[in-house]
């Protein structure tokens, strides 16, 4: 079992050695923006993981900056994510399914919440999922096998272009079609996430575009391991262990310390999108920023003035800078699309 830097989370993936993400002899196992080549299709498009950005020390005070300024408000959330998901399962406790990697910090929120909920160990698991190929079904045979008695809740970080509840939903049809064990009782599968601006979670906390600190967490800082990667065999999806020194503890402490804030209303919901972002665009906050670390924005457009910004959206502006991406405040045609930032693709 590889091990993560998150408390209990059993990673599904096969081990495909160490690998150090930053050294440029290494560049060559990680994907580019040719991966979204409109020909390159199915396990392809996914058979390399993500690059990961080599931030420099002006960045830590900065994310730990924003994680304690959103801290109540984001606790506020996991509590209220965590009471529906209790509602939802009121005779038997499930068990959380993160999909990596924005549902690892969010099952990590979860797990101790619901586990005061049922006077009961919540197990939380980690596999991979990919838009066009589904989820990591050999990892969940493993997960339903070693859980039997647990419905699995499948939790990411927010929803964008509802790409991740599309995909949940088609590997299900495909999963029951093969005669596999239909886990939800007859119903669908459980999809949790902290804020659903598309609305099409299962459950969350909001409807709203709102910025999750945990959006710029890279990998060998808080997971220790790359992003998942599929192979033509259909297999176990694989991950490269990424060097334990590399590891930031400060970053994962502050994120598991949010339960601990002070007591905050939950953030207002958002009014559903009048309009939709022109085609490429990529669309909300927390996904402009994983655009800005592991693929190549053109430029990032926010609704708020440069002031405000600088207050509430601070990595996301460090990433930008550091990559040397444009940023326009003030986006008014932003609010018809229900959200604070998106990027335009290249």
């Amino acid at each position: 079992m590889i091990q993560t830097p998150w408390p209990g989370l059993r990673l599904y993936a096969r081990d495909c050695g160490l690998v150090d993400p930053y050294d440029a002899r290494n560049a060559e196992l990680f994907r580019g923006e040719e991966a979204f080549e409109s020909d390159v299709e199915g396990w392809r498009r996914w058979s390399k993981p993500s690059p990961e950005p080599h931030l420099d020390a002006e960045f830590e005070p900065i994310l730990l900056g924003s994680i304690r300024h959103q801290a109540p408000q984001i606790n506020a959330m996991a509590r209220a994510l965590a009471a529906k998901i209790g509602a939802a399962n009121p005779d038997k406790a499930p068990v959380l399914v993160a999909i990596l990697r924005a549902g690892a910090p969010i099952c990590a929120l979860l797990a101790p919440l619901l586990a005061a909920h049922y006077g009961a160990e919540i197990p939380a698991c980690a596999f991979s999922l990919f838009y066009g190929l589904g989820w990591d079904e050999v990892a969940l045979e493993r997960i339903v096998a070693d859980f039997p008695d647990r419905e699995p809740v499948f939790v990411d970080g927010w929803t964008s272009g509802g790409g991740v509840a599309t995909q949940i939903q088609l590997s299900f049809e495909a999963w029951k079609a093969r005669g596999k064990p239909d886990f939800t009782a007859g119903k669908t599968p459980q999809f949790a996430v902290l804020c659903d601006p598309r609305g099409v979670a299962t459950h969350s906390a909001i409807r709203a575009d709102f910025w999750v600190p945990s959006a710029a967490f890279t990998a060998p800082e808080t997971l220790g391991f790359s992003r998942g990667f599929a192979f033509e065999d259909g297999g176990l999806f694989g991950v490269y262990r990424f060097p334990p020194e590399q590891r930031k503890p400060r970053w994962t402490q502050a994120w598991l310390d949010v339960l601990d804030a002070e007591n905050a209303p939950l953030p207002p919901g958002d009014v559903p999108a009048t309009q939709s972002a022109p085609a490429g665009f990529r669309v909300h906050v927390n996904e402009v920023t994983r655009a800005l670390i592991n693929r190549d924005p053109r430029e990032i457009w926010l609704r708020d003035d440069e002031k405000t910004a600088s207050q509430t959206l601070a990595p996301l502006l460090y990433l930008a800078n550091q990559r040397g991406v444009l940023v326009e405040f003030g986006r008014a045609e932003l609010v018809n699309w229900s959200a604070l930032a998106v990027a335009r693709m290249k």
